[in-house]
C-alpha cells in the first residue's frame, strides 16, 4: 500500500485497487506500518506498539446500570495504567488493560477486569466475561497524539494513547473539516519526528507498564 501526489488529487494504491481522491487523511495509528512498511515509515516510527487486552462482562441487570455508569458515556481516568469502562448494546460493560507476562494472557485479563470492576464498583459483588480479545494501541513518549500535513489537502495523526473511541470523533471532524477546505485544525500540525531505537522500545514496552503502576500507587497513596 502507498499514497502519492498525482498533479491535483492523491492516489493510494492498494494490491486489489486504486483509489484516487482530491484529499487524503491518513489515520492508521498503531497498524501504520501493518499495512506497509513503505506506506509512512516516519509516521509508524512516532509511536510504540502496544499490545491492549478487552474484556465483555456479561449484559449487566438493569439494577446495576442504574449505578454504574447510568447515563451510558464511555469513562477513564489519568492513571499511567489506564482505568477505563463503556457499555456495548447489549449492556455488557467493556474494560481492559495490559499485561506483562505473555503466559496465559485471555484468562488472566479476563480475571483481572472482573477484580478491577468490581473495585471501581463495589455494587457489582460478581463478575462474569463474556468475551476477551486484543489489537494494538500507539504509545507516544509524552502520551499526546500526533498531527501532519502530508501536502495539500492531506493529513495524518497517530497516538492515540489508548483513548481513541472518545478523541477519533472530536479530531475526525477537524480533519474532514480540514481536508474539505473548509478551515483549519484546531490543533498543531508538526513534522514527523521518529523515535530513535523504535524497534527496540517495542520490546521493552511490556515492562514500562511496571513503573505505570509503581506511579499510580505512590500517587493514589
Amino acid at each position: 500500500m502507498s499514497f502519492h501526489r498525482n498533479g491535483l488529487h492523491w492516489t493510494v494504491a492498494t494490491p486489489r485497487a486504486t483509489v484516487t481522491a482530491g484529499a487524503l487523511v491518513l489515520a492508521t495509528n498503531a497498524y501504520t506500518s501493518a499495512f506497509s512498511r513503505r506506506l509512512a515509515p516516519t509516521i509508524a516510527r512516532e509511536t510504540v506498539p502496544v499490545v491492549s487486552w478487552l474484556a465483555a462482562t456479561k449484559p449487566l441487570p438493569e439494577q446495576i446500570r442504574q449505578t454504574v455508569i447510568p447515563r451510558r458515556m464511555a469513562m477513564s481516568d489519568t492513571r499511567g495504567e489506564l482505568y477505563f469502562a463503556r457499555y456495548d448494546a447489549q449492556n455488557r460493560l467493556i474494560s481492559g488493560g495490559a499485561l506483562v507476562n505473555p503466559v496465559n494472557r485471555a484468562a488472566r485479563l479476563g480475571k483481572m477486569v472482573a477484580n478491577r470492576l468490581m473495585t471501581l464498583w463495589p455494587q457489582m459483588d460478581s463478575v462474569e466475561i463474556d468475551f476477551v480479545w486484543n489489537g494494538i494501541i500507539g504509545v507516544t513518549p509524552d502520551r499526546f497524539p500526533r498531527f501532519h500535513q502530508l501536502g495539500p489537502g492531506a493529513f495524518a495523526w497517530t497516538g492515540c494513547n489508548g483513548r481513541a473511541v472518545a478523541l477519533s470523533l472530536a479530531v475526525g471532524r477537524e480533519l474532514a473539516t480540514a481536508a474539505a477546505g473548509r478551515g483549519a485544525v484546531a490543533f498543531p500540525l508538526t513534522t514527523p519526528a521518529p523515535i530513535p531505537a523504535h524497534a527496540l522500545l517495542g520490546w521493552l514496552a511490556p515492562l514500562v507498564l511496571l513503573n505505570y503502576r509503581r506511579r499510580d500507587r505512590r500517587n493514589i497513596a
